[in-house]
């Protein structure tokens, strides 16, 4: 991950409260070790859904990690001065003094109007065969919005269903459209 300068500047020597448990709270933690004065964690839960060699080196680091802490209020003025964190097991709060809060909390897909369109939704995504074509004509879909048997909801799994989805629309608009178009050194003439 990579810090813009602008938030770099707002950052540097700062106090910050990295909330969350995942790839984007830990990335965050361990990108402003050595730029903000004090970087502490807190996640919900004793264990980390992030890389496993990311989660070993925040552990090692000095960044102060609490599991089973969640963030409650945040205190200030016209900017963070302070947070509210509490134990989930005890209740127990803790107020930290902070000068900036990072949430890394993920995202939670929501299909919004999509929901509406006669799509095939299976557990908050849309159902698609092996072309990457839906369930209504015409209409095809990739990447993390996607479900099919075997889905990777990863970076390169989108990408390589993007380019499954565009060849398969377009034979779906000119049928007389070979799907596999061949590579960059074949040259369809000869």
């Amino acid at each position: 991950m990579e810090l813009e300068e602008s938030s770099l500047a707002q950052i540097t020597g700062q106090r910050v409260l990295v909330v969350g448990g995942g790839d984007t709270a830990l990335d965050w933690a361990k990108s402003l070790l050595g730029i903000a004065s004090e970087v502490t964690l807190v996640h919900r839960r004793g264990t980390f859904r992030a890389h496993e060699q990311t989660i070993k080196e925040v552990l090692m680091s000095s960044a102060s990690v609490l599991p089973f802490y969640e963030l409650k209020a945040l205190h200030g003025d016209e900017r963070v001065r302070a947070a509210t964190v509490f134990d989930n097991r005890t209740g127990e709060e803790t107020t930290l003094d902070v000068d900036a809060v990072v949430m890394g909390l993920g995202f939670l897909a929501n299909l919004g109007p999509i929901k509406e369109w006669g799509l095939e939704i299976v557990k908050n995504s849309i159902r698609v065969d092996h072309t990457m074509h839906t369930n209504l004509p015409g209409v095809f879909a990739v990447g993390d919005i996607t479900t099919y048997e075997g889905k990777l909801k990863l970076i390169a799994t989108a990408t390589g269903e993007a380019a499954t989805a565009a060849n398969y629309a377009k034979r779906y608009v000119d049928p007389a459209t070979r799907v596999y178009p061949g590579h960059s050194s074949h040259r369809p003439d000869k």
